[in-house]
């Protein structure tokens, strides 16, 4: 018998499949994560953030602590000056002004305690999105992938799951601060009942833009963060000056 040959050759076969748009696209900070699912980090970078972390806390803890008290100096020189001294009189007589000092320590504890964690987290070099997680988790077993050691277990990011974490992360970064800001709230309210009004609409307009953008994405968060450290420096401020007044510092 006869084999009839194809008059034309066979087609080609199919390219391989290129790699998918996001991952293409992915960020360089994803593109360079290690085994583990962070950063991989040298440790020369690590020994650089770990300096620049130093003074990066040093910064927080002292700038804004400056700039409140300008502001809250201002408030009591420039603004009605005589209810103020009035109610501070009250703290004079009844001996309050280490009550009030003591306040100014509890919020400045309560802000380094946020502040330490950052200067670990800088030496870990991670960005973006990543940087909303809290804890890393591992699995606790001694199973490898291909031999490999597990990566850590970090918060989805990606979609509605992500928003909702973010969100979240806002509503425990609120719960983080508030204890020195409730703590400076009450006490410089009743020495300057107006201008910290002023300072906890601004304070909670802050907290909500902090939230809103957050759940959009790493960074969106910014504006509200800084409008919530501002109010939070000068509500400690107006607490210092109410204090030093009652000492007869001014």
């Amino acid at each position: 018998f006869w084999l009839k040959l194809p008059s034309q050759a066979p087609p080609p076969p199919p390219p391989f499949p290129k790699a998918p748009a996001a991952m293409a696209e992915a960020p360089e900070s994803e593109r360079l994560l290690g085994e583990s699912g962070l950063p991989e980090v040298s440790e020369e970078e690590r020994a650089k953030s770990a300096s620049e972390a130093k003074i990066m806390l040093a910064v927080l803890m002292t700038a804004p602590r400056l700039l409140g008290f300008g502001v809250a100096f201002a408030i009591f020189w420039l603004g009605d000056k005589k209810s103020y001294k009035d109610q501070i009189g009250f703290l004079t007589e009844k001996h309050l002004g280490f009550l009030y000092l003591s306040a100014v320590v509890f919020s400045a504890m309560v802000q380094w305690l946020n502040a330490f964690p950052m200067f670990y987290k800088s030496q870990l070099n991670i960005k973006g999105n990543l940087r909303a997680n809290m804890t890393f988790f591992k699995m606790n077993t001694k199973e490898t992938i291909m031999g490999k050691s597990m990566p850590f277990v970090v918060m989805e990011e990606d979609g509605l799951v992500g928003e909702y974490n973010r969100a979240n992360r806002s509503l425990f970064h609120f719960n983080e601060n508030m204890g020195g800001v409730l703590a400076c709230l009450l006490l410089s309210g009743f020495v300057f009942p107006l201008p910290v009004f002023i300072c906890a609409v601004i304070f909670a307009a802050g907290r909500v833009i902090h939230q809103v953008g957050y759940a959009v994405g790493y960074g969106k968060h910014a504006p509200g963060f800084m409008l919530a450290v501002l109010t939070t420096a000068t509500l400690e401020g107006l607490v210092t000056v109410a204090a030093a007044s009652s000492f007869g510092a001014f």
